[in-house]
C-alpha cells in the first residue's frame, strides 16, 4: 500500500467532519461573543480608541481560531 493511498474516501465522513467543525465553531462563537461584548461596552465609556472591526467580526475571528485549534490536537 502506498503512502499516498487514502482510506477515508467516504463522502459521509467528509460531511460529518464538516458538520462537527460547524458545531464547534457555533459553540466557540457564542462563548467568545460574551467577553467581546463586555470588553466593547467597557471601552465605550473610556478614553480608548474605537476598534476598527465590529463585535461580530472580532468574534468571528476568535471563533475560527478556537474551532481550528480544537481539531489540531492541541
Amino acid at each position: 500500500m502506498s503512502l499516498y493511498d487514502r482510506i477515508d474516501r467516504d463522502a459521509t465522513s467528509r460531511l460529518r467532519e464538516r458538520l462537527e467543525f460547524v458545531l464547534v465553531y457555533a459553540v466557540c462563537f457564542v462563548v467568545m461573543l460574551i467577553p467581546t461584548a463586555i470588553r466593547r461596552l467597557r471601552m465605550r465609556g473610556g478614553d480608548q480608541a474605537a476598534p476598527l472591526r465590529s463585535i461580530f467580526g472580532e468574534t468571528r475571528g476568535m471563533a475560527a481560531n478556537c474551532a481550528a485549534a480544537s481539531f489540531m490536537g492541541m
